[in-house]
């Protein structure tokens, strides 16, 4: 879950304490963990590749959190993984978890370090170190939509390969990734399909404050404020988004500090078939679940833009991860059939609530980002990185 940082940093540093029990006792004392990693990470691929390849279904569900407007964000079909989702004080947030537009710079940052992991191990190219530092900064695309943009990133590569071939993985990587292909390649997704339930005007009196209470109190000020400050002129320019993937050498867990102080953490890990442990979710899953995440959000803000009561709203997202690895697959995976769904509960008229959809569907920055084609461009350092504990 990304949470405060004091308690997250305690969590990542128990979870990564305990995985680095999980490798061989050889592989604890290694030297080079890394390449170690590696070497057992083509062996799992290569068995992967003698199975038949089929679809692998992703599915998150994003929940509007009552009076606080935090996003919950729960990925697979039990919901193993939690992460929350909100904003600054001045958007009506608590800053109890990164805001959509920084987990996506994150999940880029970790999806990259994991492909330059999976195609070193299968060019047999031997690497001690890796960080990718992932930055964007957001553009304006209309009146009404803006979204992160200019997608660039640096990969620190500690290894004792050339620089020839470490720009050939570079290479290879960019032609292989899904993540890469999600955000550069235009996306048929579908509209958001609305489940309409119709709830009393009148609240019942004996029930704590909820979600309407928050859209009402908190969110709609702010909102209105942000459109006065856009109005006027005085709208902040958008900072420049930055995350840091660093991988953990005996486990090849990433551990992704988010924002330039590395305020919020994520943890990503691999497929149980490609050595993964069961600890995180995979960046395949989590990109899917910040895709939903920001939806969930734009409908809050487009609810107090319009004066429109919710007391419950949930965001679901499917999608399928065409075959990494297996049988007769030549072309790299990629995400596909990608559908959303909002259930909402409400006071509203139908015809307001399907109105609402239209606007978040227009406004929202990750569905269309998605939906839009990205340039995305990438470097190589060679050499370790030697930055802060931060991004």
């Amino acid at each position: 879950m990304s949470i405060a940082r004091p308690l997250l940093l305690a969590l990542t540093t128990t979870v990564l304490s305990t995985a680095l029990l999980l490798p061989s006792a050889s592989a604890a004392t290694s030297a080079t963990p890394l390449r170690d990693y590696l070497t057992a990470k083509k062996s799992a691929i290569q068995t992967q590749s003698t199975q038949e390849g089929v679809p692998t279904p992703i599915h998150t569900k994003v929940t509007a959190e009552s009076r606080s407007g935090v996003r919950r964000l729960r990925i697979g079909p039990t919901g193993a993984f939690q992460y929350l989702s909100d904003s600054g004080r001045d958007y009506a947030g608590y800053n109890l978890g990164a805001g959509s537009w920084d987990s996506l710079v994150g999940v880029l940052s970790s999806a990259i370090a994991d492909e330059y992991l999976v195609q070193a191990a299968l060019a047999n190219i031997p690497i001690d170190g890796l960080d990718v530092v992932f930055t964007s900064i957001p553009k304006r695309k209309s009146e009404n939509l803006s979204y992160p943009n200019n997608l660039s990133y640096v990969a620190y590569i500690d290894s004792p390969a050339t620089d020839s071939q470490l720009q050939t993985l570079k290479h290879t990587v960019h032609e292989r990734s899904s993540a890469i292909n999600l955000v550069t390649q235009p996306q048929q997704i579908s509209r958001i399909e609305v489940e309409y339930i119709h709830t009393p005007a009148t609240r019942d009196p004996s029930l704590p404050p909820g979600l309407r209470d928050f859209i009402t109190q908190e969110k709609r000020p702010a909102v209105l404020a942000k459109q006065r400050e856009a109005a006027s002129g005085k709208a902040a320019t958008p900072e420049t988004l930055v995350a840091r993937a660093h991988v953990e050498p005996h486990t090849g867990l990433r551990q992704v500090f988010i924002g330039k102080d590395g305020y919020h953490l994520q943890l990503h890990d691999s497929a149980p078939g490609l050595l993964g442990y069961g600890l995180a979710p995979t960046v395949e899953e989590h990109l899917i679940g910040v895709t939903t995440t920001c939806p969930t959000h734009i409908f809050e803000v487009q609810a107090g833009a319009r004066n429109v009561l919710l007391d419950s709203l949930e965001v679901t997202a499917d999608a399928e991860l065409t075959p990494r690895f297996g049988k007769n697959v030549s072309s790299p995976a990629h995400f596909r059939n990608i559908h959303y769904k909002a259930r909402i509960e409400s006071p509203a008229s139908e015809q307001e609530i399907l109105a609402l959809r239209d606007a978040v569907e227009e406004t929202c920055p990750l569905y269309n980002l998605i939906k839009d084609e990205q340039t995305l461009e990438g470097s190589v350092v060679h050499g370790a990185y030697t930055g802060s504990t931060g991004s």
